[in-house]
């Protein structure tokens, strides 16, 4: 019984230490942000306003732990790429992705670095302090009438066709 203990207690603080050593890994690129997943709320309401063909082009930039990619393969059967850089987050998101038989992407780097200009969907959940970088990426990159849905905080510069609250804000945009 002591053995079990101390094997689930060892485990416990080696997924503690890995998560701790990854966000002290990519402070420089997310300044501090933490990985926190979008609430099964919020992308049931999201899914309830959105139709997406199979075919669409998803992607999800900072996708964490993938649940978003999961949600619009189950509800859709849309093959949506994800990108994370943050490793604890990335193993999770893929290893999940394995596990559940999802045939979505996951791609460990950093999406400054990708090209949005082929995609249906922006999908985003991250800190206020990056919305900046993000907004200009999109005007640059994005297509016009692409869909951008954003979690908890708004893409400066632009207007947004529809928020919804729920929990926090989500904002829905249309290009």
């Amino acid at each position: 019984m002591k053995v079990l203990f101390l094997g689930i207690l060892g485990v416990g603080l080696a997924v503690f230490f890995l998560y701790a050593l990854s966000t002290v890994l990519v402070l420089p690129k997310t300044r501090g942000a933490m990985f926190v997943g979008t609430s099964s709320r919020k992308i049931q309401a999201i899914l309830a306003e959105i139709e997406l063909s199979p075919s669409a082009r998803v992607v999800d930039l900072g996708c964490g732990d993938g649940r978003f990619l999961r949600a619009v393969w189950r509800r859709f059967g849309v093959k949506a790429v994800g990108y994370e850089i943050n490793p604890w987050a990335w193993f999770l998101s893929r290893t999940l992705n394995l596990f559940l038989r999802i045939p979505g992407e996951v791609r460990y780097g950093d999406f400054m670095q990708a090209d949005l200009s082929h995609y249906d969907l922006i999908f985003c959940y991250l800190f206020p302090d990056v919305m900046p970088r993000v907004a200009e990426k999109i005007r640059r990159e994005a297509r016009p009438g692409t869909i951008v849905i954003s979690a908890n905080f708004p893409l400066p510069g632009f207007v947004p066709e529809k928020v919804l609250r729920v929990e926090d804000p989500l904002y829905f945009y249309r290009l």
